[in-house]
């Protein structure tokens, strides 16, 4: 996605040092990556909450079918019998 190189990054980290200073840099570091788990942790539950509302719209799918199936299958023997 991007593309850094390590004179980019090390620039990046330079700059961060110098302002954020080394007293503060493992409570920033700390809080990002709380941050992010964060997000992982709430993206899993909607990824897991999406997949469970198309799971049962299939299922709805998948048993009007076999209802209609059904409903044809009874109809078709009415008229056998007729």
């Amino acid at each position: 996605m991007f593309d850094f190189g390590y004179s980019e990054v090390f620039i990046i980290a330079a700059v961060i040092l110098i302002f954020i200073g080394p007293k503060e840099l493992p409570l920033l570091l700390r809080s990002i990556f709380d941050f992010v788990s964060k997000i992982k942790v709430y993206s899993s539950e909607l990824r897991t909450g999406i997949q469970s509302i198309a799971n049962d719209i299939e299922i709805e799918k998948i048993s009007e079918k076999i209802l209609d199936t059904d409903k044809n299958d009874k109809k078709n023997s009415k008229e056998k019998k007729n």
